[in-house]
């Protein structure tokens, strides 16, 4: 049986938080399926607070940080801070992960390596299913993992990235557009990675990015879509 298509719109946090909460239950009273919210520090209000708060002022919804990084939380805070939020709104959570974006140029660092994204990864999972993980020498555990199953998005674009999706998530947020060979060429890597953790293409949650601008006008539109 073939899946619904689920659409979730991401929520820039630029502004004030009543209207975000505002935003947030018009979103789920106009039928979409879920809302993700900006994780930039110089950007966005703090994507986990905003999560928590959309988790009391929405009952449908999905909700993820859209997209969270490695590098400005330490992998125990992001596992403690998405555990507080699912808490809040059991079973309508998810993690999404990418390397950074913003995030990343406005404290002026790189984006994170693919090692520090599987590492990273790695250790928010066994925290949040209850599993002792080792800190430099020193074993640590979430003391309030409830250990039901937050699904972990891994959001890529490029052939490596997908691949290590494939392997380690549970599903990707492709960022690749919409040319047909292009999709092609990301499904044949996506499957790759699954396969070496004995999965298959369709045991993989495949969120697909689509860039999109809303105006009076066509040509305004157009240009707000644009990158």
């Amino acid at each position: 049986m073939t899946e619904p298509i689920r659409v979730h719109l991401r929520v820039p946090g630029t502004a004030p938080m009543p209207d975000l909460m505002r935003l947030l239950r018009s979103i789920e009273a106009a039928g979409f399926d879920g809302a993700g919210i900006l994780d930039s520090q110089m950007l966005s209000r703090d994507t986990f607070v905003v999560l928590g708060q959309a988790a009391t002022n929405t009952s449908r919804l999905t909700l993820f940080p859209a997209v969270t990084n490695p590098f400005t939380r330490h992998p125990a805070v992001l596992a403690g801070a998405i555990q507080t939020v699912e808490e809040m709104a059991p079973g309508r959570v998810k993690f999404v992960i990418g390397t950074g974006y913003t995030s990343a140029s406005t404290i002026g660092r790189k984006p994170a390596t693919l090692a520090e994204m599987r590492a990273c990864i790695g250790i928010v999972r066994g925290l949040l299913a209850g599993e002792s993980v080792d800190f430099a020498g020193i074993p640590g555990r979430l003391g309030y993992a409830a250990k039901r199953r937050i699904p972990i998005v891994m959001a890529a674009s490029g052939p490596k990235a997908i691949e290590l999706a494939g392997e380690i998530a549970d599903g990707a947020l492709l960022l690749v557009g919409f040319n047909r060979g292009i999709v092609e060429r990301a499904l044949e890597h996506l499957e790759r990675g699954a396969k070496r953790s004995g999965r298959r293409l369709e045991d993989l949650e495949i969120v697909w990015a689509v860039r999109v601008g809303t105006a009076a006008n066509t040509a305004e539109a157009r240009r707000l879509a644009r990158p």
